[in-house]
């Protein structure tokens, strides 16, 4: 007896291994890429898992408790001198997105991101001379790794926190000049979506074109099979097959139309994973009384100045006096946190700093918190946040809605976005369409006061439309299917040695113009014009001719 069970765990075992994946992730180290691509090889827990990342991802999380016989965690360069470069870089791109519109800061960081991007590909080639994979998947900002991918017949999964809108796709609204989907209906918009896109191309090409010239010198040649993957000749004839995974509901304002290769997941979240705490901190968010409290955050890049500070705290302390069945959570970054300190010691309402320091009513938290597990509790009632697609995304999935305080890059469309589709207010009001023309999307220095810090809180406090939308986009999101989904196609996409051509709905696989049916439109209508033109000329001659005669 005891044989036969032997034997049946033998042969178990291996018939589960026989159907395991070897499956390598590559994602760089920060915060917002960093996340939802770990969510996803954490729920591959029946798969064989390398996690090729950055040493920057231990500020944010601990690899090293993930690590077992099925889940190998690999760094790009795990000496001190490539973390501190890391970092520097992550340094370095605060500044330039503090000081500048994306657009204008885009070639400093596209020329500081060359040494640490190539990092990466050169240890992923190193492993891939290596090792066998049935699949790779990547975060969206590893550039070349459908090229690798391709070298070696290997099936390509790129994981999306969100598809963004095409910069050239005039038919959808160009994020850096402030217009929403909705604006892109009318036909003043369109023209000054052109104008805009025109302008921005023409005013960056000049620096860019550099900039990209120094990233394309710095991608790995390594002698062997990847040698040529990164010629310029291979990069512009490329034509792989890359499976989209993107972690947005399809029915968001960035979304564009899905296809076989691209699929709306919605968040990639796992609730089972996200378990109890009985920290300090929980504790008190769940001895609060349901929809209470107002839960803010500003991300791992976010830099909060002095009078912006000044103007939140005031406003956070004037919703609190107003509302006495309400709560506050903060949680501060370091220079944040400090920032706040100073604001607090010297607010001159009395009243304020005594509402501040309550801490029956008001906690702030220095550094990094379980943000998923606090939006989870039904305590919490809104979210305010820097407007991270991430964010956003962990925010509604909970159906928390959201006053956004965007700071730089997709923040200030993203807050738009929710402030149009009802699922939240936004203390950023762009300026004027031609003050946006002029900077390049250049809103990191917007200004709001203390009073529509309290007005806008108000707002979502005590109307309930907010809260229902987003309950709509969280159902939504849900019912995508998620993580779960996510593994189950990665899964199929192996299966079918990544080819899903198939699936192309057969419209898509006609050429342009037989989509729009220019050929049927020139044989029906446009040549019998010619032909009767032609007739008609040819008959007017001959008259004239016989006239003549």
């Amino acid at each position: 007896m005891i044989f036969i069970q032997f034997v049946f765990i033998c042969l178990s075992t291996w018939i589960l291994q026989s159907h395991c994946l070897n499956v390598l992730f590559v994602v760089d180290g920060a915060a917002g890429h960093l996340t939802p691509v770990l969510e996803l090889a954490k729920a591959m827990k029946n798969h064989n898992i390398t996690f090729l990342t950055q040493q920057l991802a231990r500020i944010y999380t601990d690899l090293n408790s993930y690590s077992s016989p099925r889940f190998r965690v690999i760094y790009a360069n795990d000496t001190i001198d490539g973390f501190l470069r890391e970092k520097y870089f992550v340094e370095q791109e605060v500044i330039n997105f503090a000081n500048h519109s994306v657009l204008n800061a885009l070639p400093e960081i596209v020329s500081l991101a060359g040494d640490i991007f190539s990092e990466l590909l050169n240890k992923t080639i190193h492993v891939l001379m290596h090792e066998r994979f049935d699949v790779i998947v990547a975060g969206q900002m590893i550039f070349g790794i459908s090229l690798l991918c391709n070298k070696i017949s290997t099936p390509c999964v790129i994981q999306d926190a969100v598809h963004p809108l095409s910069f050239l796709n005039l038919n959808s609204p160009n994020e850096f000049a402030s217009l929403t989907t909705k604006e892109m209906s009318q036909f003043k918009y369109r023209i000054y979506n052109l104008a805009f896109t025109v302008h921005a191309t023409t005013r960056i090409i000049t620096k860019l074109v550099p900039a990209v010239y120094t990233l394309f010198q710095s991608l790995p040649q390594i002698p062997g099979p990847f040698y040529d993957a990164f010629t310029l000749k291979n990069i512009l004839s490329s034509r792989s097959k890359q499976l989209h995974l993107i972690s947005l509901p399809s029915s968001f304002p960035m979304s564009v139309s899905p296809t076989p290769y691209k699929k709306y997941l919605g968040a990639f979240i796992d609730e089972t994973s996200i378990g109890d705490d009985n920290s300090t901190l929980i504790t008190w968010i769940k001895s609060k009384p349901i929809s209470s409290i107002v839960y803010g955050a500003f991300g791992s890049t976010s830099f909060i100045f002095y009078d912006r500070m000044y103007s939140l705290i005031s406003g956070l302390a004037m919703f609190l006096l107003q509302t006495e069945d309400s709560f506050l959570l903060l949680a501060f970054q370091n220079a944040n946190y400090d920032t706040y300190q100073a604001v607090l010691n010297n607010l001159p309402d009395v009243r304020y700093r005594q509402i501040l320091k309550n801490e029956e009513r008001v906690r702030i938290k220095q550094g990094f918190v379980k943000q998923k597990m606090i939006l989870q509790q039904p305590t919490v009632k809104i979210f305010l946040s820097h407007c991270g697609m991430g964010s956003c995304i962990e925010g509604l999935y909970f159906r928390k809605p959201i006053i956004c305080m965007p700071f730089n890059v997709d923040q200030f469309y993203n807050s738009r976005s929710i402030e149009n589709f009802k699922l939240g207010q936004s203390l950023f009001i762009p300026p004027s369409r031609l003050q946006t023309m002029q900077s390049l999307g250049h809103f990191t220095t917007y200004t709001f006061t203390s009073e529509s810090v309290s007005d806008k809180l108000m707002t979502i406090w005590t109307n309930p439309t907010y809260e229902r939308a987003a309950e709509h986009i969280s159902l939504e999101m849900k019912h995508a299917g998620g993580l779960k989904r996510a593994v189950e196609e990665i899964e199929f996409f192996v299966s079918l040695n990544g080819d899903l051509d198939r699936f192309t709905p057969f419209p898509d696989t006609l050429r342009f113009y037989q989509q729009y049916c220019l050929d049927l439109l020139f044989v029906a209508i446009i040549l019998p014009l010619m032909i009767v033109r032609y007739l008609f000329l040819k008959c007017s001659k001959r008259q004239r001719k016989t006239k003549t005669d």
